[in-house]
């Protein structure tokens, strides 16, 4: 399985896995957390791979010109994604959804000193995440079925009251495209389905 995935990886990235080890390396020596990650056994949900430092630090300088408020990661692993923006947005809000175990019960640790940021244990398919009233949500690929990943992103927009914001790692633009009430601003691909698309409601 590990040397599997450990393959998968490298074909996605091709040409840009220097700089994605790169950065890889200088984070873990800066001391950043977030380095974990395991398979899934889960029907619906997909392995816990932690979205490359390169593309993180390319996704900063959208949300440094933005003025959000909260952003909630969805299946937010060990919390990589938390704690890259946390250490560049400190004033700012952060809540990570996790919905197993032994991921939480680290990613929970890892912040249990940071007051603006709270990590919750549950399936995020299932809980009313609007009451969490955030800007944006960020997703690495959590579902396995493309299917659900439209229906979820859909029936979030359909319940929003404002213009919210999607951070959406690792589907292609074609898939990003059946989107309902959906806007795609930003885009930045390595391979076909490897990279992110920023998007926003238009249903407001």
């Amino acid at each position: 399985m590990i040397i599997k995935n450990t393959l998968r990886i490298i074909r996605d990235y091709k040409f840009s896995l220097v700089k994605i080890i790169f950065f890889e390396l200088l984070y873990f020596i800066k001391g950043y957390s977030g380095f974990k990650f395991n398979f899934s056994n889960n029907s619906t949900m997909t392995d816990n791979i932690p979205c490359p430092y390169y593309l993180l630090l390319i996704i900063k300088k959208h949300l440094v010109k933005s003025d959000f408020i909260r952003l909630v990661d969805l299946g937010c692993g060990s919390g990589r994604v938390i704690d890259f923006f946390n250490n560049s947005f400190p004033k700012k809000k952060f809540i990570g959804i996790e919905y197993f175990s032994q991921q939480f019960e680290y990613c929970k640790n890892s912040f249990d000193k940071n007051d603006n940021v709270k990590i919750i244990q549950a399936d995020f398919t299932k809980i009313d995440i609007m009451k969490l009233n955030s800007d944006y949500f960020f997703l690495t690929a959590p579902f396995k079925n493309t299917h659900d990943f439209l229906n979820f992103v859909e029936r979030i927009i359909s319940l929003s009251n404002k213009k919210i914001f999607f951070i959406i790692i690792n589907y292609n633009k074609k898939t990003i495209e059946k989107i309902k009430n959906i806007e795609i601003i930003e885009t930045y691909y390595i391979s076909e389905n490897t990279g992110y698309s920023i998007c926003c409601s238009n249903n407001i």
